[in-house]
């Protein structure tokens, strides 16, 4: 996978030191051609969270970054996918925690639907899973650049991806 764009944090002080992470995402497409947005509400150090991010998580030892991605939508969906396409990877830094990141994105069929299964920390950020067509999805992002702090810093990071999965899910439905 290639890298489609590197972003910096400009919303808290820099950090001295970075710790890399791996983390894997999904833009997961039900049969109503639907995106899953997970929404984040909760007060930490980050501030005021209330914003929609893309299912994922980071990377496990000894997984796949694929496998790790395909667990993450288990968890925080609670459904089963198949593989559509290899999106892309973005780099970002999150200053306030010291963190740099590779998250690779992959879109995703939803082949079952069943309970997700939280991680506490998870279950004390994430408070809803929304499913809205691909074009509403963009439209919430790009709302969502206008705000401060992490929110927008996950915006900026999702909405190429979401850009990409819209043509990406159009081609394989055009095909079919």
């Amino acid at each position: 996978m290639r890298i489609i764009k590197s972003l910096k944090d400009d919303q808290y002080p820099k950090a001295q030191v970075y710790n890399p992470r791996i983390a894997a995402r999904g833009a997961c497409i039900n049969d109503q051609g639907e995106v899953a947005l997970t929404h984040l509400l909760k007060d930490d150090k980050f501030g005021h969270r209330d914003y929609y991010e893309l299912p994922g998580g980071g990377k496990r030892l000894g997984e796949t970054v694929l496998g790790s991605a395909i667990r993450e939508m288990k968890e925080e969906l609670g459904v089963d996918v198949i593989l559509l396409d290899k999106l892309g990877i973005i780099h970002d830094f999150y200053n306030l925690i010291n963190q740099e990141n590779y998250s690779y994105y992959y879109l995703f069929k939803v082949t079952m639907i069943g309970e997700n299964h939280l991680e506490p920390r998870e279950a004390g950020l994430i408070d809803k899973i929304v499913w809205v067509p691909l074009q509403e999805a963009i439209r919430i992002f790009e709302t969502q650049t206008k705000i401060k702090g992490v929110g927008l810093l996950v915006a900026r990071r999702e909405l190429p991806i979401l850009k990409l999965a819209a043509k990406s899910f159009d081609k394989y439905t055009s095909s079919k």
